[in-house]
């Protein structure tokens, strides 16, 4: 797909969200319509079965950013993540929210963070997010990520077909991220 300037399409989104969105944009880009995707017909990742009264075959990419800025920055509390300064967490959490659920992708953070799971960020996960160690907190998310997905596998060997795609993702992010991370922290120093 033809690359997007995100600036001129959304002056008021956060840089930070901005990033991340170049980032789901490559992920997630274009039409999909698999027969063993449960999520059904899909364009920019956003499925029909999530968005049912959603027009996804003339959904633009503007309009699927609008979505994933109210249902998953915000939704999964991505956002505030960045504005604690963790863009790393905050880029690696958006992209759980949008693939497992915004629900899920707390859980998962909780567990990582060995905290509470109920799903709902709140003031201990985020006291517990900020204090960790960085380094061992992204490995071990994006580990518990992969093993989401290998058990999603397990309990439904239909799913097969996507678990290359989903590791690969993964692996992609990990590299997104840390390029991602230098060109925030430039752009902050200057």
């Amino acid at each position: 797909m033809k690359p997007q300037n995100f600036a001129d399409l959304t002056p008021n989104y956060s840089r930070a969200f901005l990033f991340c969105m170049d980032w789901i944009y490559e992920a997630e880009g274009g039409d999909s319509d698999h027969s063993a995707d449960k999520g059904g017909r899909t364009r920019y990742g956003i499925s029909q079965a999530a968005y049912p009264n959603v027009d996804i075959a003339n959904l633009t990419w503007p309009q699927a950013m609008r979505i994933y800025h109210r249902d998953f920055w915000r939704g999964s509390r991505a956002k505030e993540l960045a504005e604690y300064g963790l863009y790393e967490l905050a880029m690696l959490h958006l992209d759980s929210a949008i693939n497992h659920g915004v629900p899920l992708a707390n859980m998962l953070l909780q567990q990582v963070l060995r905290v509470k799971v109920d799903g709902i960020l709140g003031s201990r996960t985020f006291a517990a997010a900020i204090n960790a160690n960085q380094t061992n907190l992204m490995v071990d998310y994006f580990a518990r990520r992969a093993s989401k997905y290998s058990r999603i596998v397990v309990n439904d060997p239909s799913q097969i077909a996507f678990l290359f795609g989903w590791h690969r993702r993964l692996f992609k992010l990990e590299n997104r991220i840390e390029r991602v991370i230098r060109e925030l922290k430039m752009s902050e120093a200057a």
